[in-house]
């Protein structure tokens, strides 16, 4: 009995481990820079229009600017209700204006 409950207890703490692994990925991306619907969200909209991010960088990118990013999942609450979360960790603006 006590050796289950050991195996259970080591099978245990190395599964939440194991999916950590598979939550952290780098985003790289290359999109528009839009205020959020929620005050203060940042967003990016990829330039081929499939995916949105919800961007923590800093410092801020300006609105309307075109930009790449390297980030992260961001591992956190967040009030902005649309997009994926990432914390920006390198960004750098191409030159160009965001395209109505």
């Amino acid at each position: 009995m006590k050796r289950n409950l050991l195996l259970l207890a080591v099978l245990a703490s190395i599964l939440p481990a194991q999916d950590k692994k598979k939550e952290t990925h780098d985003v790289k991306a290359i999109g528009c820079v839009r205020p959020g619907v929620e005050g203060g969200c940042l967003m990016l909209k990829t330039l081929d229009g499939k995916t949105t991010y919800n961007i923590f960088a800093s410092p801020r990118p300006e609105p309307g600017t075109v930009i790449n990013i390297e980030g992260a999942p961001f591992q956190g609450v967040t009030s902005c209700m649309e997009g994926i979360s990432i914390k920006v960790t390198k960004w750098e603006a191409t030159g160009e204006k965001c395209k109505d």
